[in-house]
């Protein structure tokens, strides 16, 4: 697939390509994990009011709606968090961006359903993910408040849904925000600054 990263150096000039017609989605999260792993606080404005849903792969994940399936467009995504350890002092987290396959939109649930965890609910076949903090068999170590910033363009369709998901133990997340917008690429974000990170990353 060609979904792509933006790295870090290249995240002002990305968003200053926007057109100011985009019409950009903002939603928050927060989740604070315990010493096993169990979800002890968190919310957002996310799906379900903000309800972090635990997979059977172990994820947990809050979504997002953003716009219809559209095979003809486009999906720019930035996110920024503030992580910090627990109250053990030291944490360990995976963190990864998520969106719903065509396969999902195809159901037919429209705006009123992501692919929450259901044993009719297979991730491998409706949820796409992209790593932010480390692997599930490497995660990262939190020893010291930390803030995250990732971008990326998913160029293949835009999704109807995107998430945030964890995994981990003793960590906090905060100040989270998603911002995601259905975009084309040809016409949205005409200008020399968008020109050269497609360029370079498409």
């Amino acid at each position: 697939m060609k979904r792509t990263l933006i790295v870090l150096c290249l995240a002002l000039l990305f968003f200053s390509a926007y057109n100011s017609d985009a019409q950009a989605i903002n939603d928050t999260f927060d989740i604070v994990l315990g010493p096993s792993g169990e979800v002890i606080s968190g919310g957002g404005s996310g799906f379900n009011g903000g309800f972090w849903y635990i997979y059977p792969s172990g994820w947990i994940n809050q979504w997002f709606y953003d716009h219809p399936f559209d095979p003809d467009r486009a999906k720019i995504i930035h996110i920024e968090f503030d992580i910090a350890p627990g109250g053990g002092g030291i944490g360990q987290v995976v963190v990864a961006v998520n969106w719903s396959t065509p396969e999902w939109s195809a159901i037919g649930y429209l705006d009123s359903l992501p692919p929450v965890p259901n044993e009719a609910v297979p991730e491998e076949t409706y949820i796409v993910r992209e790593m932010i903090m480390g692997e599930p068999a490497f995660p990262v170590e939190i020893v010291n408040a930390e803030h995250i910033i990732f971008d990326i363009i998913i160029w293949e369709y835009n999704p109807e849904w995107v998430s945030i998901d964890v995994m981990g133990n003793d960590v906090e997340i905060f100040n989270g925000i998603i911002v995601h917008d259905c975009v084309d690429p040809e016409t949205d974000v005409e200008n020399e600054s968008w020109g050269a990170v497609k360029s370079l990353y498409r």
